[in-house]
C-alpha cells in the first residue's frame, strides 16, 4: 500500500517539476568571460548580399527592455528570390568569443514552418549578444545580432 502511494505521489509531482524547468542556454562562466573582455574589432567584410535570407524576431522591441528569466523568443527565417533555406547551416554564436551554442539552442527550440520558437530558457543576469547565422541553398549567408539585457 505504501509503495503504491509513493508511485502515485511521484506520478503527480514529477510533471510539476518539469513545468518549473528552464534550460540554461548560456553558462555563468561563458557570460562572465564574454562580459569582461573588450569587444574585438573586426574588419567589415563586403556588404551583405541583398538576396541573402532575412532573420527577424517575432517581437524585436522586447529586447529594448531587460528580460526576466525564464524567457522565450521566436526567430523567423525568410529566403528570397524563391531559393530554399539550408537549415543545417544555422548557427548561434554567443558573446565576444563567438561560443557555439547552436546545439543548446536547437535542443530547446521547436521548429516551425517559418523558423524556431525557443521557450523557457535562462541566461545569467547581465548584457548578452547572440549572433544568428543561416545560409540559403545558394550559399548566401544572413546574420542577425541580438543584443539584450537580463535582470
Amino acid at each position: 500500500m505504501r509503495l503504491k502511494l509513493l508511485f502515485l505521489l511521484a506520478a503527480v509531482l514529477l510533471p510539476l517539476g518539469q513545468l518549473c524547468y528552464a534550460a540554461q542556454l548560456i553558462t555563468p562562466e561563458e557570460a562572465l568571460a564574454s562580459q569582461t573582455e573588450p569587444e574585438l574589432l573586426l574588419m567589415q567584410s563586403a556588404a551583405p548580399d541583398p538576396l541573402a535570407p532575412v532573420i527577424t524576431l517575432a517581437d524585436l522591441s522586447a529586447l529594448d527592455k531587460p528580460l526576466k528569466n525564464p524567457f522565450s523568443m521566436e526567430i523567423f527565417f525568410k529566403s528570397q528570390a524563391g531559393v530554399g533555406l539550408d537549415l543545417s547551416s544555422f548557427k548561434a554564436l554567443y558573446g565576444t568569443f563567438k561560443i557555439d551554442i547552436t546545439e543548446r539552442l536547437l535542443k530547446e527550440a521547436t521548429k516551425t514552418l517559418a523558423g524556431l520558437k525557443v521557450a523557457n530558457v535562462e541566461v545569467p543576469s547581465g548584457r548578452h549578444k547572440i549572433l544568428l547565422r543561416i545560409n540559403d541553398s545558394q550559399g548566401r549567408m544572413a546574420e542577425k545580432e541580438l543584443s539584450f539585457m537580463v535582470e
